[in-house]
């Protein structure tokens, strides 16, 4: 599969697992092989995080898990529209944010 396709494929999946907003890219470089998922999520409906002024966010375990689950989701999606095997799914890197 190239890179075009690729990236429609896994545009698509998102899609249907309601990521609309998230950005799909591939690697360059050394990382060439590596798909790039970026998406802002919200944080979780009983959501106790704590933001300080001077500090970094302390995220509660809602957010946590949350955050875990919808990266396991999106990884597995991107296995499956992708067809990439064991060593290649190693090569998906999904970096999630939170929406503020």
């Amino acid at each position: 599969m190239n890179r075009q396709t690729e990236t429609k494929a896994v545009k698509k999946a998102l899609k249907v697992l309601g990521c609309e907003n998230a950005s799909v890219k591939h690697g360059t470089g050394t990382s060439w092989g590596w798909v790039k998922i970026y998406l802002d999520i919200p944080h979780g409906p009983g959501c106790t995080c704590v933001i300080h002024e001077d500090a970094p966010r302390e995220t509660c375990d809602e957010c946590k898990r949350l955050f875990r689950e919808t990266r396991e989701r999106i990884e597995a999606a991107v296995i499956k529209a992708t067809g990439r095997n064991r060593y290649q799914s190693e090569q998906i890197l999904v970096s999630l944010g939170f929406i503020e």
